[in-house]
C-alpha cells in the first residue's frame, strides 16, 4: 500500500514538473543593435521576470544587412522568431516585403493610462503602415549638431548657432590646424553622399527638420516640395558645403555613415552629427566629452539654436506566424513601462517616456533628454509606395549638382523640381 502511495505521489509530482515545464516559455528576439541592444535586452528580461517567473526573454543581434535577409526569410517559412526589434523605416520595410506582421493596436489600447501617454501621437504615426501599428515604439533615435569643444578654443569660438556661425567656424577648422599637428589635414564639416539615404536622409533632411521645417521633400498630400523657399534654401546650402565652402572631405562622395564616423572617430573633423545612440560610446572613449552637442543651426531669418531632429522610432514588433505569438505581446506592452524605459534609457540612450531619473546621464546623452525643441522626421517612406524610388531619382540630381554645380542654384532646384514630379507621376501610374 505504502508503495503506492509513493507511486501516486511520484506520479503527482512528476506531472507538476511536466506541467511547470511546459508553460514555461523563451520568447526570441533578433535586432540588429549589438552588445548595447543585447545587455539592455538581458536587463529588460530579468526584469520581467519578476512577474513573468516561466518567460525568458533571449535575443541575438546579427549586422543590419543579415537581419533584413534572416527575418524575411523566417517569416516566409513559419520558422520567425517572436519578436523583431528595429527602427520603424525597417520595420516597415519587413512589411511591405512579407505582410506577416501583427496588428499591434489593440495591445497599445491596453496599456496602461501611465504609459499610453508616453507615446506620442508622431510615435504612433511611425509605427504604423496601412492602418496597422506595426510596432510599440519605446525608443526615439534623435541626432544633433556636435562641435570638438577643443578646437572651439583653438579658434576662439563659441558654440555656433545659426549656420553663418557654422561656416566661419568650420572655415577656421580647415585653415587654424585646430588638432596642433602642424598639418592642414582637418575638415570642418562631417556629411555622407555616398548612397541616397546617407545624403538624403542623414544629409539634407537634418538641415530642413532642424529648422522646424516639417517636410524636406514631399509633403503629406505627396507633393514634391524642394523649390519651396525655405526648403529650397536648406537644400542648397546643403550641397554648397561640396560646392562652394569646399568644407566637407573630398572623399565625402563616396561616404556612408561607417565611412563618416571611421573620419569623426579618427579626430579629423570639427563639426559632425551626434546621435543619442552615439554618446555611450564617446563618453567613455578618450577624448571623452570632448564635443558640445545642440540644435541644428538655424539657416536664413533664424537666430538659433534649432531644433534636434527624431530621425526614428525603435519598436518590437511580433510576427503573425511567431511562435509565442500572445506572450510576445504580453512583452512588448511591458517595454513602455517606467523600469523598462529607465533600463533603455541607460544602455541606449532612447525612451519614450520623460519621467525617468537622468541624474546619472553622461554631458554627452543630457542635451538630448533635455532638449526644449524636437522636430520629427514626416515618415514619408512609409506613406507612399513610390517614395524610394523617387528618392533614388532625387539622389541622382544631387550627386550630379555636386560633381557639376550649376552656375545658377535657384535655376537648377526649380528645373530638378519639375524633373521629379514627372519622375513622380510616372511612378503612380506604373503602381
Amino acid at each position: 500500500m505504502r508503495g503506492i502511495v509513493r507511486l501516486i505521489i511520484a506520479g503527482v509530482a512528476g506531472g507538476m514538473v511536466l506541467s511547470a515545464s511546459a508553460s514555461a516559455q523563451e520568447i526570441m528576439i533578433w535586432h540588429d543593435k549589438g552588445e548595447d541592444g543585447l545587455r539592455m535586452i538581458e536587463q529588460m528580461s530579468e526584469l520581467y521576470k519578476k512577474e513573468h517567473p516561466n518567460v525568458t526573454i533571449k535575443s541575438l543581434s546579427m549586422p543590419t544587412d543579415q537581419w533584413f535577409s534572416r527575418t524575411i526569410a523566417a517569416l516566409n517559412t513559419n520558422t520567425a522568431p517572436d519578436i523583431i526589434f528595429n527602427d520603424n523605416p525597417r520595420i516597415v520595410q519587413i512589411q511591405q516585403t512579407t505582410r506577416k506582421l501583427s496588428d499591434l493596436k489593440p495591445a497599445l489600447d491596453q496599456l496602461s493610462a501611465d504609459d499610453r501617454k508616453a507615446i506620442s501621437p508622431a510615435d504612433v504615426a511611425a509605427s504604423t503602415y496601412q492602418d496597422r501599428v506595426l510596432q510599440i515604439p519605446f525608443q526615439r533615435t534623435m541626432t544633433g549638431l556636435g562641435v570638438r569643444k577643443s578646437w572651439l578654443a583653438k579658434v576662439g569660438e563659441p558654440y555656433p548657432q545659426t549656420w553663418d556661425d557654422v561656416l566661419r567656424v568650420a572655415k577656421k577648422f580647415q585653415e587654424n590646424d585646430p588638432d596642433g599637428n602642424g598639418r592642414k589635414d582637418t575638415f570642418g564639416i562631417a556629411m555622407q553622399a555616398g548612397d541616397p539615404a546617407s545624403m538624403i536622409n542623414g544629409g539634407i533632411n537634418l538641415l530642413v527638420y532642424g529648422n522646424s521645417l516639417p517636410h524636406p521633400f514631399v509633403n503629406d498630400k505627396g507633393d514634391v516640395i524642394i523649390d519651396q523657399p525655405e526648403v529650397a534654401k536648406a537644400t542648397i546650402e546643403y550641397l554648397k558645403l561640396f560646392t562652394d565652402y569646399k568644407l566637407v572631405s573630398p572623399e565625402t562622395v563616396n561616404h556612408t555613415f561607417t565611412d563618416m564616423y571611421q573620419l569623426i572617430e579618427g579626430g579629423r573633423v570639427g563639426m559632425f552629427r551626434v546621435g543619442n545612440w552615439n554618446v555611450g560610446k564617446w563618453d567613455k572613449s578618450p577624448p571623452a566629452g570632448d564635443y558640445i552637442v545642440g540644435g541644428y543651426p538655424t539657416i536664413g531669418a533664424g537666430s538659433g539654436p534649432g531644433a534636434m531632429v527624431v530621425g526614428s522610432v525603435r519598436g518590437m514588433a511580433v510576427p503573425e506566424n511567431a511562435k509565442n505569438k500572445e506572450a510576445a505581446k504580453e512583452f512588448v506592452k511591458f517595454i513602455v513601462s517606467k523600469g523598462a524605459q529607465q533600463i533603455s534609457l541607460n544602455n541606449m540612450g532612447g525612451s519614450v517616456r520623460g519621467d525617468l531619473d537622468t541624474s546619472s546621464l553622461t554631458p554627452g546623452l543630457k542635451p538630448f533628454v533635455e532638449s526644449s525643441k524636437l522636430q520629427m522626421d514626416d515618415f514619408a517612406a512609409a506613406k507612399f509606395p513610390w517614395y524610394l524610388k523617387l528618392q533614388e531619382a532625387y539622389y541622382k540630381h544631387l550627386i550630379n549638382a555636386v560633381n557639376n554645380p550649376p552656375a545658377d542654384w535657384n535655376a537648377w532646384i526649380k528645373t530638378t523640381a519639375d524633373a521629379l514630379r514627372k519622375e513622380q507621376e510616372n511612378l503612380q501610374k506604373k503602381g
